[in-house]
């Protein structure tokens, strides 16, 4: 009995130890020289065995488990945004970005699919077209800064298209960029630029430049929830950030958790998500953890004041032009 339960433990650390490794979430990113207060699991419940995908109402349709290669056809990505909206309501500039995110995240799965994309553990290993992107330092880390020179449509672009250069890359920074590139969809490149001169991102965290001086630069500027305790995807709206929990003895290391994009449910109810690496899924429980109550989105009535910068502007030259 004794050589059983040691079998079953070990079995199961080898489990643990065997899971593909994420990145962290943005309150778990950690920097030399930063201070973070040890966050704890409150009342935090893992099946012993978790669910894997590959099937039912948990995990998503494919066999492998890694998830499918295309939005199913029966998960709308308007469903509960009003499409109606008047142009230069913040709700419009909302909608619009929701829908970019999502439209985004289905482009960059193609380039998955394509096998032009990696998953890199640590910044330091990872790598990009360097026809766009060159390496900076920040406070002694290493960061992917567009170069001078280059559009910030034409990096971003090349980084989510199929047919653009291959990258190695953490699941944090992939949707950081994917996200911003929804902003810059909506706001426009001149207004994108104006407000994010310089772009240098290193997972979660982005840096631009102003009056000379480093600024950081939210792209999500609204936060709810905790990664360490379950959530639900009940209030989640189209294009929402969330994040997903490995189990406790992954904490600490890439492996511990899952960052992803809500993109809506499917006709049965069932949530759908998509992740780097993992492709798009359903359910609350993955191969790779469980979903956390954590989630963000944009403040729409900044992304407003950023896309309506060139249009006062236009609208001032018709006036007086």
């Amino acid at each position: 009995m004794k050589n059983a339960a040691l079998l079953i433990v070990l079995l199961f650390v080898l489990w643990g130890f065997a899971l593909p490794a994420h990145s962290q979430s943005p309150f778990g990113m950690r920097y030399p020289g930063m201070q973070y207060p040890e966050m704890q699991y409150p009342g935090m419940q893992y099946p012993f065995q978790m669910p894997f995908a590959g099937g039912g109402d948990h995990g998503s349709d494919s066999h492998s488990g890694i998830g499918m290669s295309h939005l199913p056809d029966d998960v709308d990505i308007t469903k509960g945004l009003d499409t109606n909206l008047k142009p230069g309501t913040t709700n419009y500039y909302d909608t619009k970005y929701r829908i970019a995110v999502i439209k985004n995240s289905l482009t960059y799965q193609k380039k998955m699919n394509a096998g032009r994309v990696a998953f890199g553990r640590q910044m330091e290993n990872q790598y990009y077209n360097t026809k766009f992107w060159e390496p900076t330092t920040i406070n002694g880390n290493t960061f992917w800064k567009i170069k001078d020179g280059v559009g910030k449509a034409d990096a971003f672009n090349d980084f989510i298209s199929p047919r653009g250069g291959k990258y190695k890359i953490d699941c944090a920074a992939a949707i950081n960029i994917i996200m911003l590139k929804a902003k810059l969809d909506v706001a426009g490149e001149d207004n994108f630029a104006r407000q994010l001169p310089d772009v240098m991102i290193r997972g979660w965290t982005t840096y631009t430049t102003k009056d000379g001086r480093l600024k950081e630069y939210k792209t999500l500027e609204k936060w709810t929830g905790n990664q360490y305790i379950p959530g639900s995807p009940e209030g989640l709206m189209t294009g929402d950030y969330v994040y997903f929990k490995n189990h406790p003895m992954m904490e600490g290391t890439p492996e511990q958790g899952e960052n992803a994009i809500y993109l809506g449910k499917d006709d049965g109810g069932r949530p759908v998500f998509f992740g780097l690496n993992i492709g798009i899924f359903k359910g609350v429980f993955n191969e790779y953890g469980i979903l956390s109550s954590e989630k963000g989105r944009i403040d729409p009535a900044s992304l407003k004041a950023m896309a309506e910068r060139q249009e006062q502007k236009s609208r001032e030259a018709n006036q007086y032009g």
